[in-house]
């Protein structure tokens, strides 16, 4: 018996040590015990309404929070699926909350209730509450629901009366004063229900349709009117059926002052970007300022993520971020579909991930950087919201995720089409059977760290989310019980309302209301700086964010350990403003519009950066554009990673006619001819020899090289050729070189240069052997039909009078060097004779050291990427030649949370004849293959039969999947994928360091030096498009100008920059006249870009 009692008090002293070693998370999930709320949004399929019928049924229902009865705690109500289901919660402090739905009289008259918001829409100093809901069709009844606050927690529903009883298909209303005449306007966003066509021509946009379109009205309240008025039409707003709308956000994207609107649409139509143009209109300028969307684009919200001053975007997706569900995902379309919905339909670019937006200052462009930031996968999401959860002073970010059943699991669309080919489709026995089949989507609100730069840590397990299996739809946020830090709400399908309390170790913060002098009681769209030191946090008001929710009319800033806020300026809608000059720490202040003054000058308050360059292409009078021939690569080689025929157009400079001013060569692509331009007194640039070069237009340009050939003093021209699209031994990838006559003309070189018929990439040149003439090296990329079999590169001899041989190996060894892309001639050791430095794709940075005219090969150890550009430079200033690499970057799915190098496994696996390349990347040491089952069948339909289901191969590794096949292959790698600098330590030997990750975002092809005027630093460029839908195209990196060395690693925003869309291929400056320079930038199928220093007149 005492050994019992032993026993016992040991086993509880283990209990409690163990509990005390337990990590105390962030949030902590309360029971319905504690806090009194006990609201579920129940939903069961029933044979008249499903998923098969309501294509939203899963999209569940919203949250809003606010003060109702302004008694200091904030309120909370729900919206359910559901007749009368809504309920509203009133806070009693402490975590403890009253349901008091009847008794306020908001539970709800509508069948299907999505959204809610909290605004004080008639101006009274109460929130009063908008319920959106889903009408007139799948046998729903109802109408949007007004609830206008009466005082002493009563309600009347009123939206008749203010005439907003909308009765459509409403996923959320947003409240804002869009035309700043101090009362609160409203948007209605709707979601289209399914067209009788898939995708439809996009000029269909301008068919209204009074269910699915979106709607504007503007408060006529003070009028002879007394209701809101639908505006849409006049105010340039959408309305047709092809909006599925799912999210809003509503901010000042473009800093000047006035509030534009972000609606996010599901499926093929994209997200729509008004700007507001300050007198009751907007213009939908989305195609001008993004890259691409979200495909599915759900729940959205709008913030200061970076801590820069501006807003940014996110919109969430369906993207799972685990291997086995990610390859039982249906979601992009093949190339051929993709490439129809864009030139023929009329859409723009999407890609099936959740897709953050940073705004590259004041809505110029934005680059979108969700796979870098690491927030790209977060399954079937809905509410993304920014908060400082931790109260470090940066943003942080809650994405609510997961349905109840998935139905673009790709082993359920394949049975739900063989139920239908049974004839069972339309019956309730077909009903049951599919809904049961569909597997479900159950998955944890994602929470993330952000580090107020780029970068955001999944902290879900830590933060005390990511157990929490569930479907979860609305959430919002608020201090629920003034302690200082955020607490979550979150409305979830078939189990109980989430209540987060935030345990937060105490660090600073600072809140602020607001108290509007009109009818915009609460200062919806004021904005509020608060300044320490140099760090700038930045916030704009609005209560509807996320998804069908909204949350506490507040702005809340976590301070961290600082102790010290210097001000806090606040600019009110109408442009008044007031600075609080030490507003203190630990308490909520209120900032009070009759205390604003003036009207609020941005530019003189935040002075614009200088530029360094200035786009004069309007000046120029070039006319000449890269017309890139329409090829698709992957209807040749189906596995390989991306495109290599929209390589070009590269950039070749001289002073061809001996006139003082530089001209140029722009190179073609197949079908296109090169262009010589050459530079006139004033500056324009005229085409010449037209006629000559037309004959070369079977060729594609790949690169090009001025230099003395012949020794006669005069530049002339080498032509690299190559192209995918041309088949092996192809005449047209022969090069060319092209003799200057004295005179600026040119005639072709007979017989200079021996031809080798092959896919070549690029030129460089040097006096190798220093007998006085340039020789010539060629790069060479790939077969056309065996990606990824490593090509023999070339160097090319001079005999001084411009005949040119291939150099013995003994001279360089250049056999099977690998896929070449880029190379340099420099002399990394200063010992006066010229180096070679080589990169490609898969290979590492090679470094081939000059020995008086012989060359020996030194890799650089672990350096093997996708490289596609080099530049030799002095980055340190320590007088020894460094390295700028263009790599692929970080922003890529094969990228972010991999950690193992990717890989491209290429051989003949089913022995047909044909090569194969199936590309892998590492997670947690296992090897999966980037693509799915459909694009793996395509090129080896062995599999077919190996693997009937989906399921068969989700979540297996490469070796599992092609089983005895996998064997006698060629591995090739890519250990580093950011681009990079290679510091040489003055002996040849490079030590790599990435460039910083604004540099990362997109494959870089070119570099150049601003030191050519007289400035300090590099101008990077890039961007690739040519990849299949599912990778998503890198259209993220804007014409960036940065520094590196010891003191400065920094990259310089320059508003004209950032307006540079495109494929950047190269950049070389230009002599013009009185010696002044300008720089010329060559884009992939599009017109030239010429630049300027700003302080040049």
């Amino acid at each position: 018996m005492k050994l019992n009692k032993q026993f016992f008090w040991i086993l509880c002293l283990v209990f409690i040590f163990s509990n005390c070693q337990r990590k105390k998370t962030l949030f902590s999930s309360l029971p319905s015990s504690q806090t009194h709320i006990d609201f579920t949004n129940k939903l069961a399929e029933n044979e008249h309404l499903s998923i098969l019928y309501y294509l939203y049924y899963y999209n569940g229902g919203g949250v809003a929070i606010g003060d109702i009865n302004n008694d200091g705690l904030p309120d909370i109500y729900f919206t359910a699926n559901n007749k009368g289901g809504n309920k509203l919660y009133l806070n009693k402090g402490n975590f403890v909350f009253e349901d008091i739905t009847q008794s306020a009289g908001v539970a709800g008259t509508s069948d299907w209730c999505t959204g809610v918001t909290m605004a004080d829409v008639n101006g009274d100093g109460l929130l009063d509450i908008y319920v959106s809901t889903v009408s007139n069709r799948y046998g729903l009844k109802g109408h949007n629901e007004l609830y206008i606050n009466q005082g002493n927690n009563k309600f009347k529903e009123s939206a008749a009366e203010y005439g907003l009883d909308a009765s459509c298909f409403t996923t959320q209303t947003v409240f804002f004063d869009y035309d700043h005449d101090g009362d609160l306007d409203c948007f209605i966003l709707n979601q289209s229900h399914h067209p009788h066509e898939n995708i439809v021509d996009t000029s269909n946009r301008h068919v209204y349709d009074s269910l699915s379109g979106d709607r504007l009205y503007r408060n006529d309240l003070n009028t002879p009117t007394k209701k809101f008025v639908d505006v849409s039409k006049q105010a340039g707003i959408y309305q047709s059926n092809l909006g599925y709308g799912l999210g809003i956000a509503v901010a000042d994207f473009n800093n000047d002052g006035w509030e534009d609107i972000y609606v996010g649409n599901d499926f093929h139509e994209n997200d729509y970007y008004y700007l507001n143009n300050h007198n009751g209109t907007f213009t939908e300028s989305g195609a001008k300022h993004f890259g691409h969307y979200s495909r599915f684009s759900m729940g959205n919200d709008a913030a200061d993520f970076n801590n820069d001053g501006q807003t940014d975007i996110l919109t969430v997706d369906m993207l799972p971020p685990d291997e086995k569900t990610l390859k039982t995902y249906g979601s992009d379309e093949n190339a051929d579909i993709y490439k129809v919905k864009l030139e023929i339909n009329g859409y723009q670019h999407q890609s099936s991930k959740n897709c953050l937006q940073r705004n590259n200052g004041n809505g110029v462009s934005f680059s979108e950087t969700s796979l870098i930031s690491g927030v790209a996968a977060t399954d079937w999401s809905w509410c993304p919201l920014f908060a400082d959860f931790d109260n470090d002073g940066n943003k942080d970010l809650l994405i609510t995720s997961g349905i109840v059943k998935r139905p673009v699991d790709l082993d359920y669309v394949r049975f739900a089409s063989d139920l239908k080919l049974k004839g069972m489709d339309r019956t309730t026995r077909y009903d049951k059977t599919a809904i049961d089949a569909m597997p479900s989507g159950e998955s944890h609100p994602y929470l993330y760290k952000g580090d107020g730069q780029l970068k955001f840590a999944d902290m879900s397990k830590d933060w005390g989310t990511g157990d929490m299996k569930g479907f979860y739809n609305g959430a919002a946020y608020a201090d629920l019980d003034n302690d200082g830090n955020l607490d979550i709400v979150i409305n979830a399908i078939n189990s109980p309302a989430v209540i987060l309390k935030n345990n937060s170790p105490k660090k600073n913060y600072l809140a602020i209301n607001f108290k509007g002098d009109g009818m915009n009681t609460f200062g919806i769209g004021c904005k509020a700086y608060l300044f320490q030191g140099k760090k700038i946090q930045y916030q704009q008001l609005m209560a509807t964010r996320g998804f069908e929710s909204s949350s506490d009319l507040k702005l809340h800033f976590g301070l961290g350990d600082s102790t010290v806020v210097d001000s806090a300026l606040i600019i009110w809608p109408n442009q008044k403003y007031q600075v609080i000059h030490k507003p203190g720490i630990n308490k909520t202040i209120t900032a009070s519009e009759k205390n604003a003054t003036g009207i609020f000058d941005y530019n003189a308050y935040f002075p614009p950066t200088k530029e360094a360059l200035v786009d004069i292409s309007s000046t120029i009078n070039c006319n000449w554009k890269h017309s890139e021939n329409d090829f698709l690569d992957y209807n040749v080689q189906y596995l390989i990673p991306h495109s290599e025929s929209t390589r070009g157009p590269k950039i070749a400079v001289a002073d061809v006619n001996k006139d003082g001013l530089d001209d140029f060569y722009a190179c073609g692509a197949k079908g296109q001819p090169g262009a010589m331009m050459i530079q006139q007194p004033d500056g324009t640039f005229k085409q010449s020899d037209t006629a000559f070069f037309n004959q070369f237009r079977i060729c594609e340009d790949v690169d090009a090289k001025f230099f003395d050939a012949n020794g006669d003093g005069y530049p002339d021209l080498w032509v690299v050729s190559g192209g995918n699209e041309m088949p092996a031994n192809e005449i047209a990838s022969a090069d060319h070189l092209f003799i200057n006559d004295g005179t600026g003309h040119f005639i072709i070189g007979k017989g200079s240069i021996p031809h080798l018929y092959e896919n070549k990439s690029c030129i460089a040149t040097a006096d190798i052997d220093k007998d006085g003439d340039m020789d010539v090296f060629v790069g060479f990329l790939s077969d056309p039909n065996k990606y990824g079999i490593p090509q023999s590169s070339y160097l090319y001899l001079n005999d001084g009078k411009g005949k040119f041989t291939i150099a013995d190996s003994k001279i360089m060894n250049l056999i099977n060097i690998g896929m070449v892309t880029s190379a340099t001639f420099t002399d990394v050791n200063n010992d006066g004779w010229p180096d070679l430095i080589v990169a490609g794709e898969w290979m590492p940075v090679k470094v081939f050291i000059n020995n008086k005219g012989k060359f020996t090969e030194q890799d650089i150890p672990q350096s093997t990427g996708l490289w596609q550009s080099l530049y030799a430079t002095d980055v340190n200033g320590d007088g020894f030649t460094d390295i700028l690499a263009g790599n692929w970057g970080h922003n890529n799915k094969f990228y972010s949370g991999k950690n193992g190098p990717l890989k491209l496994y290429v051989s003949d696996f089913d022995h047909n004849g044909s090569i194969e390349q199936i590309m892998c990347y590492t997670i947690d040491g296992k090897e999966y293959p980037f693509l799915a089952k459909d694009e793996l069948e395509r090129s080896l339909p062995v599999l077919k039969k190996a693997y009937l289901k989906y399921s068969d191969v989700a979540g297996k590794t490469i070796d599992y999947i092609l089983y005895d096949l996998f064997k006698d292959y060629t591995e090739l790698k890519a250990e580093v994928l950011g681009s990079s600098v290679f510091i040489n330590d003055g002996k040849g030997n490079f030590t790599r360091k990435d460039l910083p990750e604004s540099l990362q975002l997109a494959p870089i092809f070119s570099f150049t030096d601003l030191t050519t005027i007289n400035k300090t630093g590099w101008l990077a460029c890039g961007n690739f498009y040519d990849v299949i839908p599912y990778e998503g195209r890198y259209d993220a990196l804007q014409p960036t100008i940065f520094n590196y060395n010891k003191t400065d690693n920094s990259v310089y925003y320059q508003s004209q920059l950032a307006a540079i869309k495109g494929q950047a291929r190269d950049a070389k400056w230009l002599t013009t006249k009185n010696g002044k320079k300008i720089l010329v930038m060559a884009f992939n199928n599009q017109p030239l870009t010429f630049l300027k220093s700003s302080d040049e007149k």
